[in-house]
């Protein structure tokens, strides 16, 4: 719901300020509705400031800058940074705090008075009854910064799932910390590098798994689910973060078949009070329908059970993409709740027009066409007044959408011998999807040898080798939680250190660079520990992917959507785009960087040359070197 910038100086030096400033510039998009100031003298008093132009140029230990979306609490008392009533600490929060009306209750108990009806303040107030513990205690999505000047430290956390972001670095005895990449580019006085080993990565187009890093030298997120104390007294090196909550945790139940409806009930009540939760705002709310299950969902819960809101989705009505668009499904969906349906699209155009200033907001290149899409539907959503926006993010992951959660179902039965249920199960998947058993274990085949990438003769081998990120990429893949089953171990990766990460940043830069916030109540806490807690062929079983949730989804969507076999989200016809009309631009940029020390010499352009020649059809390499190529135009970065 806002943008944070933040300095803490230990030498107090002159230019801190200026620096500061420099950060908040580059995201009026977080925050249209207002900014505010806070600056720490030497010491340890604080300033607060409203006035941009009245900020001191004298030197600083710490300073942020907020500006903010209004979304719950619309009046001038919830402005931030906020302090406590003896101004001894400062709060810029940027997220919701989902519970927040429960612990306002526990805190009200204990006697704490609150000036405010809104959620910052509830987070304020927990920290000084609970100090760090406070954190195991939210239930929401946030990025906070806290300045305790009565412990002389700045304390910085992030949600357990890192739905909102973070990001910090080291300059010189200066730590930054900011809401977006690109705040931290424009703080540092050098040209910005890349930073090769996630670059060679993204080329290879295998980000999993997705660490805590970012495109650029020297800047990295915050975890999810950590915290860390920044002392005003102490020097050198970054200090590391605490972890408040253990995913690997989540302890699995015992639950038998004949409990099955059971779970079905618990999943449709969580996820309906899920969805009440992620509806309360002063603001107008709306909600995505790509017209898959999830998003389709969640809209109809919310259709039942508060209001029919405005919905929007992305599509194509040409003829020659129709197979990529999924508004028939949408539209299934509004027809059923009588639902305002906006839809949007565009064309090879748009997308040459438009990539510079997505990979600008993103701060990074993106893996395909279909990121920019989510850019233009977030677009339509401001377009018509949202300030929040409802998201079906995560819900393949949490409750195992992907075909690859069914073939470990099935290697999970051969581990254990277990030949009968091996065979039921593939029955199963054959009865639903009206095909043969055969014909399952052809697919299914097919999809693992899919999966082996394309020979890179183009990349050069040694570029973005590092010893200490191949080791903590191993740790990553090896950290599986603490089941036993390869399901429950891929579903988790796939939280922890998966497509999770990378979908959460997206959506995050996407609709904040429309002024708008985006929830995502499939990771609700008590969702995930839920979901998690589950027999594995209770969310990929019975020859169905996320089988709980789609029992849930018949008592409220159409069939044509709760028994559809595929699954794709905002589709984008990528191929048809860059052979097409995309051609010219996508191939000149491509060469433009070709001398870059990533790729082998002379080995882009014949890659280039043979994709036109259609020696080769490896549209996605194609269109990841241009992504690099536009991203590292809008950056000015170092190749």
């Amino acid at each position: 719901m806002c943008g944070i910038s933040a300095v803490i100086d230990r030498t107090a030096s002159p230019d801190a300020v200026a620096r500061l400033m420099r950060m908040h510039a580059q995201i009026r998009h977080r925050g249209p509705d207002g900014e505010r100031f806070v600056f720490i003298d030497q010491r340890g008093d604080a300033l607060l400031v409203r006035d941009p132009a009245a900020v001191p140029s004298t030197p600083v230990l710490a300073a942020m800058a907020f500006r903010r979306l209004n979304v719950i609490d619309l009046s001038e008392a919830a402005s931030q940074p906020m302090s406590s009533p003896d101004g001894r600490v400062w709060i810029a929060f940027n997220g919701e705090i989902y519970n927040f009306r429960e612990l306002r209750m526990r805190l009200a108990a204990n006697g704490r008075a609150f000036a405010t009806h809104g959620d910052t303040e509830v987070a304020l107030a927990a920290y000084e009854a609970w100090g760090t513990r406070c954190f195991e205690e939210l239930d929401g999505m946030w990025g906070i910064v806290i300045v305790d000047l009565q412990r002389r430290v700045v304390v910085a956390s992030r949600d357990r799932f890192g739905i909102k972001p973070l990001y910090w670095s080291l300059d010189g005895e200066r730590i930054l910390i900011a809401s977006e990449v690109k705040q931290l580019v424009a703080a540092r006085d050098e040209r910005p590098r890349a930073h090769a080993p996630i670059v060679a990565a993204f080329l290879r187009g295998n980000r999993v798994p997705v660490l805590d890093e970012t495109f650029f030298e020297g800047i990295t997120p915050l975890p999810a689910a950590s915290f860390v104390e920044i002392s005003f007294d102490a020097h050198g090196a970054m200090p590391s973060p605490q972890t408040y909550w253990n995913f690997s945790a989540i302890e699995p139940r015992e639950s038998s078949d004949r409990e099955y409806a059971q779970c079905v009930d618990e999943v449709e009540s969580r996820l309906r009070h899920a969805v009440a939760t992620h509806n309360v705002a002063d603001v107008n709310v709306g909600y995505l329908v790509s017209g898959g299950l999830d998003s389709s969902l969640l809209a109809a819960i919310a259709a039942k059970d508060v209001a029919p809101p405005p919905a929007f989705s992305f599509g194509f009505r040409d003829p020659r993409f129709a197979r990529f668009s999924e508004l028939p499904y949408a539209e299934s969906v509004a027809r059923k709740y009588g639902l305002t349906l906006h839809e949007t699209t565009f064309d090879e155009s748009w997308v040459v027009a438009n990539a510079g200033r997505v990979m600008r907001a993103m701060d990074e290149p993106v893996l395909g066409i279909a990121a920019l899409a989510q850019f233009r539907v977030f677009e339509l959503c401001r377009e018509h007044g949202m300030t929040v926006v409802i998201d079906g993010e995560a819900s393949d992951e949490v409750f195992a959408g992907y075909p690859s959660y069914q073939v470990n179902l099935l290697r999970d039965h051969l581990d254990r011998r277990d030949v009968f249920s091996f065979a039921r199960e593939l029955r199963a998947m054959a009865r639903y999807e009206e095909r043969s058993s055969f014909a399952i274990i052809r697919d299914l085949l097919a999809r693992r040898l899919a999966q082996k990438r394309p020979a890179q003769s183009w990349l050069e081998p040694s570029y973005g080798r590092d010893a200490a990120r191949i080791e903590a990429a191993r740790n990553a893949l090896a950290d599986r939680g603490r089941r036993s089953s390869r399901v429950a171990r891929l579903l988790f990766r796939d939280v922890k250190w998966g497509n999770v990460k990378i979908i959460l940043g997206y959506t995050d830069r996407v609709s904040m660079a429309s002024s708008i916030e985006a929830r995502v109540p499939f990771l609700d806490r008590a969702l995930v520990e839920l979901a998690f807690s589950l027999p594995d062929h209770f969310k990929a079983g019975g020859g169905q992917r996320k089988r709980v949730l789609r029992d849930v989804a018949r008592r409220y969507l159409p069939t044509d959507v709760t028994e559809r076999k595929d699954r794709m989200g905002f589709g984008t016809p990528d191929e048809q785009f860059i052979r097409g009309a995309m051609w010219p631009d996508v191939e000149a940029r491509i060469l433009a960087v070709a001398g870059a020390p990533m790729f082998a010499r002379g080995a882009v352009a014949r890659f280039v040359d043979d994709f036109a020649a259609r020696k080769h059809n490896d549209v996605r390499a194609i269109w990841r070197i241009y992504a690099l190529a536009r991203w590292a135009e809008e950056f000015g970065v170092a190749l």
